[in-house]
């Protein structure tokens, strides 16, 4: 779990820089029967109070793959972002545009279609949910 929270840390860092001090979200690790898909991974919401939430699923915790945790982690930092500038509709791939602004660098897609910063296809594929 300390690479999930310190790459947290981290990116949360860089978004309150990039998008003024009043950004806020946190994070809390979900149960696995919320991501049922392979590639399910982690997913942005609002908790109890109304503050931007990142659930994230066990799976990518144990994972180890810190380019997938980063990867995912920014992609979830581009709804969030979305989400403080009032725009709660918005596509996956607005998300990664977002995402991939604030923190300077691509978003990419494994071989089994996650979010990495590893390298992989870029942008995100058509056959995936918009």
């Amino acid at each position: 779990m300390l690479d999930l929270e310190d790459t947290f840390a981290t990116l949360h860092a860089v978004a309150c820089e990039r998008l003024g001090d009043d950004f806020y979200c946190n994070i809390a690790l979900g149960d696995a029967e919320e991501f049922p898909a392979a590639r399910n991974m982690a997913y942005t919401t609002r908790d109890k109070r109304g503050d931007i939430l990142v659930v994230v699923a066990p799976k990518l915790v144990v994972c180890g793959d810190v380019c997938r945790i980063e990867g995912v982690l920014r992609h979830e930092f581009g709804h969030a972002a979305l989400w403080h500038l009032d725009r709660p509709k918005h596509s996956e791939r607005d998300a990664d545009a977002v995402a991939e602004d604030l923190f300077g660098s691509p978003i990419f897609y494994d071989d089994e279609d996650v979010q990495t910063t590893a390298g992989g296809t870029r942008p995100r594929p058509s056959h995936l949910p918009r």
